[in-house]
């Protein structure tokens, strides 16, 4: 896990703006399209009472039109709706406000009682008719407010999906971290395995060598024996015989042993060689291992910096940010929960138990468990601080409560 892709990282912080854009217009294209079919339909409604000329079309447009944007139930989520009604020759018939030629015209639909004459329905219909003759033109724009409750829940869910995204991906690579790191020690494993059984045969071959050694200088110094009885025996020609069928085995002996010898060289020289090369691969292991140990500290230093910038009432133990880290993902996450409500206000932790020094410290150190597993050890200090000295699992609760005592 030596970097996030710089591409994943790209998508995250730039597609939640680009989609939030798009989606506002596509919104509004939508709700405006739809808005102006609706509207379509409920402009005019009583045709009859428009005929008949019981009120005029204005009126109508305006009581149908208003009626229909009360039952908005998208304009406190900040859609916002403006429609103009006008006639084919451009005559305003919405919005409207009740007045023209001296006809006056009450909110309800019916006639100004204090007009003091009876209108006549005649004209008013034919007023009616050669509108609806003329062609009425409806035009609806719709927005989208931004800072609404519709727009900021777009934004929300754009940002949360770009971050489950990159959590997503970020789990992703810590698993083929510790992958890797586990193939490596078992390579490790292996190799150390395979260079101590060389060695064991290194010693059983360096012993037989020996071995032969010796025999083979027993058998020189024999050999040089049997060549001086066998100048003081020439005239005993059976006992010659003799002796020569046994130095003749003698020698054959010799010959097998110094063959044998040669092949024992040969075996120790090749095991030499894999041994060499073993201790070569463990050799670039250990660099490995060292590169690891390095990263492994500037962890450790990132993750102090940033909790002694973020808590700023806490004083974090060197053993502490070693054991945060070697917890997994979600414990992290647990962990920090339960570290900010530190710093925050102690009360709202629960204790566990309490380690009380044998040194006679006037500061208890207390456990308390987040995430189930999870364990935390803290103090107070004298200078009303608090002070996390350990973090670690059930698994490590035995090693944890063995340094909390020798430091108590």
């Amino acid at each position: 896990m030596n970097h996030i892709s710089f591409r994943v990282l790209f998508i995250c912080i730039f597609l939640p703006p680009i989609m939030y854009i798009f989606s506002i217009q596509i919104l509004e294209e939508y709700v405006q399209k739809r808005r102006s079919k609706e509207l379509m339909n409920v402009t005019i409604q009583d045709y009859e009472a428009l005929y008949s000329g019981r009120h005029g079309i204005k009126e109508e447009i305006n009581t149908n039109i208003e009626r229909y944007l009360e039952n908005d139930t998208l304009r406190s989520l900040g859609v916002t709706t403006k429609i103009l009604v006008t006639t084919k020759k451009g005559k305003l018939l919405y919005p409207y406000y009740y007045e023209e030629a001296g006809i006056g015209f009450s909110q309800n639909g019916a006639f100004d009682s204090d007009s003091g004459e009876s209108f006549n329905y005649i004209k008013i219909a034919e007023e009616n008719f050669q509108i609806l003759d003329d062609g009425i033109m409806l035009s609806v724009d719709v927005k989208v407010r931004h800072n609404s409750w519709l727009t900021n829940c777009i934004l929300i869910l754009y940002l949360f999906s770009s971050i489950f995204i990159l959590y997503w991906y970020y789990k992703k690579r810590v698993k083929e971290w510790v992958a890797q790191r586990e193939n490596e020690q078992k390579r490790i494993d292996l190799l150390s395995g395979k260079l101590a059984e060389s060695e064991g045969s290194l010693e059983e071959l360096s012993k037989k060598e020996e071995d032969y050694i010796s025999k083979i200088d027993i058998l020189k110094h024999d050999k040089e024996d049997l060549k001086s009885d066998i100048l003081h025996l020439k005239d005993e020609v059976d006992t010659q015989k003799k002796k020569s069928l046994e130095i003749d085995e003698i020698l054959e002996e010799m010959e097998r042993l110094e063959e044998q010898a040669g092949k024992n060289i040969a075996l120790k020289q090749e095991k030499e060689r894999e041994i060499t090369q073993l201790r070569e691969e463990i050799n670039q292991l250990k660099v490995i291992e060292k590169q690891s140990a390095k990263k492994r500290k500037r962890d450790i230093e990132s993750v102090e910096k940033r909790f002694n910038t973020i808590y700023k009432r806490l004083l974090f133990h060197k053993k502490a940010i070693e054991g945060y880290l070697t917890l997994p993902q979600d414990f992290q996450l647990k962990a920090e929960e339960m570290i900010h409500r530190l710093n925050e206000d102690d009360s709202l932790v629960s204790i566990k138990r309490k380690f009380f020094s044998k040194k006679g410290g006037r500061s208890p150190i207390f456990e308390a468990i987040f995430s189930y597993s999870g364990r935390i050890y803290f103090k107070k200090r004298d200078d009303k601080r608090m002070e996390i000295v350990t973090i670690g699992t059930k698994n490590t609760q035995e090693q944890d409560i063995t340094f909390i005592e020798s430091i108590s």
